[in-house]
């Protein structure tokens, strides 16, 4: 994993197993630098709505995207059992990215839970994108199915568990370790 250096914030990490505009997306997120609709209206850009797409609260933001959302709260509980860790509370993006912290495991584990993190929230980004801009809404279980399936391709691909098999894949994405 490799280090950004944020002013003020604790280092950002990069997953090397990611395309590099996931982590790109992830860095800006944590600088709140995507263009969510609370930002684009910060912007002076006129929208008819601020609101949620996915669960229409008032405000849509990158922390109620990703941590206070129920259709993200879903995909981080389903994330967390996938895994064979605790669920936890995420009140920020920036708690979302210290999700590692907290998992008792090795370093080769916690490696592979930042790039699930990572495919998770680009996911999320993804869904929330095409129910905007083509009207295609995606289901709770659709989008945890994505994050399953891009993650087991840029693994397999991108890293040296290129012997990865989608049917252990699928009942733990630590089995390998």
């Amino acid at each position: 994993m490799e280090s950004l250096k944020n002013d003020g914030f604790r280092p950002f990490r990069s997953c090397k197993w990611v395309p590099s505009k996931c982590n790109i997306f992830m860095w800006r997120a944590h600088l709140n630098r995507i263009p969510t609709r609370q930002a684009l209206v910060r912007r002076n850009i006129i929208l008819e709505s601020t609101e949620c797409v996915f669960c229409g609260d008032p405000s849509e933001s990158v922390d109620h995207i990703f941590t206070g959302c129920e259709l993200s709260g879903y995909v981080w509980n389903r994330l967390c059992a996938w895994i064979g860790i605790p669920d936890f509370f995420a009140f920020s993006f920036s708690d979302i990215l210290n999700l590692y912290d907290n998992v008792p495991a090795e370093k080769k584990a916690k490696k592979i839970i930042v790039g699930l993190v990572t495919v998770t929230c680009w996911c999320v980004w993804k869904a929330r994108n095409a129910k905007i801009f083509s009207g295609f809404s995606a289901s709770k279980e659709e989008i945890f199915g994505e994050v399953k399936s891009l993650s087991f391709f840029w693994l397999k691909n991108r890293s040296r568990f290129s012997d990865l098999v989608w049917d252990d894949w699928c009942n733990s994405p630590l089995y390998m370790l």
